[in-house]
């Protein structure tokens, strides 16, 4: 009796070791872990830290530009140097809510600077109220130095960690002093300046802009249910739909989920989607469910999603490209009209391969731009446009296309699809000056083209 006591003893001291132990190497290999986040996120900071720093310098230089060509070098440092620092600042462990602002500001100042590299290089010389803009950026910018300066002396002495969000450890936070309260205060520094006014995709007052293509009364909720069973691919499936909120982005809507009546094996997909306030058009929806490699081509897809478009109205669009995920396939349309290219309306279809249901729908962008277009005759014919090509370059086809600008203006031009170099371009030519207006070079993946 007294041997089986011991032998029980010994094996409850045994297994009460082997917990400790294991107790450990969880709490060794936690701090490990919480080591390497806190090295990994103090990375990002030191090198936004130094991006941001060097931000300020190359705008303290932009301030004694004259404008000359040479002076697009500094501008083009300010571009990289922001694009960078906004790279770093999506690796910190903080919300996008927190550091909006400041991630804003960086933006506008990158695509400010690359607005004037390019005015620069076409020979436009800076004026007053260029140098009026960049000296507020500067000052700005200098600003946010002083910030960061401050959390990085904090972060130096020990008295801040940027892990402490991802643990989960809020203690610091709820008292003032955690790194999500130092952005939320940056945050609110970045509000009380001016609005910045420029020709550039990321300006205050081209974010403000209305959705051209919506038209109409603003709809219920009750209506915005009803539309969204009727676009979504369901395939003669019974649905029923609820509105879930309300989104307060560029263009208003209703969100909406839709869950299939019966499905006891959760073969079916369930949906989410925008409904505009306005108009009432699907400005995009997502299905979700399991998806099987096998089943159509990708031309039976691209067929397929054509003709869901002209069945919900959405008439004249033109495949362009597509993308291939496991089983399903992403196709890019953009409308046609009188035989030119309307590359500002463009609409992305998900098609599943396996059935052929269309799970993915966007056409956010169709919707902020389509209207129909007064469209000029060139200027410039297809063969005096080709004149402007690198004669090096061999040209396979060309088209007239309409394409954005990066002001929402649209310009037209002569497309040409070519080859130089083993590599395959797309070089716009304006069709009325003869200016080059983009170049982009088209890579083969093995899931599709992509344009760079």
């Amino acid at each position: 009796m007294n041997k089986r006591w011991g032998a029980a003893a010994l094996l409850g001291i045994v297994l009460l070791a082997a917990v400790g132990f294991w107790g450990y190497r969880q709490y060794q290999m936690r701090q490990d872990m919480e080591t390497l986040l806190n090295n990994k996120y103090q990375m990002a900071f030191f090198n936004m830290k130094t991006h941001v720093n060097n931000l300020e310098t190359s705008l303290a230089k932009s301030l004694v530009a004259s404008g000359h060509g040479e002076d697009a070098a500094i501008f083009s440092e300010i571009w990289l140097r922001s694009d960078m620092a906004q790279e770093n600042l999506t690796q910190l462990p903080v919300s996008s809510a927190v550091t909006e602002k400041t991630a804003k500001f960086l933006a506008q100042v990158g695509d400010y600077a690359y607005t004037i590299s390019r005015d620069v290089i076409d020979g436009r010389g800076l004026k007053e109220q260029h140098w009026n803009t960049l000296n507020r950026l500067y000052r700005q910018a200098s600003e946010l130095n002083k910030d960061l300066n401050d959390m990085e002396s904090r972060l130096v002495d020990g008295k801040l960690t940027l892990s402490e969000l991802r643990a989960g450890a809020r203690k610091d936070i709820n008292k003032g002093q955690g790194p999500d309260r130092d952005f939320e205060s940056i945050n609110r520094n970045m509000q009380t300046y001016p609005t910045l006014i420029y020709d550039g995709p990321f300006s205050d007052h081209l974010e403000n802009r209305k959705p051209e293509g919506l038209r109409g009364k603003k709809i219920t909720a009750d209506r915005a249910k009803n539309i969204a069973l009727k676009f979504i691919d369901k395939a003669n499936n019974d649905y029923t739909a609820k509105v879930t909120g309300k989104n307060k982005g560029r263009i208003g809507a209703y969100t909406v989920e839709l869950i299939p009546r019966n499905d006891k094996n959760n073969k079916l997909p369930r949906y989410t989607c925008d409904v505009s306030l306005q108009g009432g058009k699907v400005i995009w929806y997502l299905g979700s469910r399991d998806v099987k490699t096998g089943g159509m081509t990708v031309e039976q897809a691209k067929e397929k999603a054509r003709r869901f478009l002209e069945s919900r109205g959405i008439k004249n669009m033109k495949d362009t490209y597509f993308s291939k995920q496991g089983g399903t396939v992403t196709i890019q349309f953009a409308a046609v009209q009188d035989d030119v290219m309307i590359y500002p309306d463009q609409v992305k279809c998900t098609v599943a391969l396996d059935d052929g249901r269309v799970l993915g729908y966007e056409a956010s962008q169709y919707w902020m731009g389509h209207k129909d277009r007064d469209i000029p005759q060139p200027k410039l014919s297809r063969e005096e446009a080709q004149k402007k090509l690198n004669e090096r370059m061999n040209v396979r086809s060309s088209r007239l296309a309409i394409i954005p600008k990066a002001n929402y203006d649209e310009v037209l031009c002569w497309e040409f699809i070519g080859r130089l170099n083993q590599n395959d371009y797309l070089v716009y030519i304006n069709a009325e000056t003869g200016k080059r207006e983009k170049v982009l070079m088209l890579v083969d993946t093995p899931n599709g083209k992509l344009t760079m």
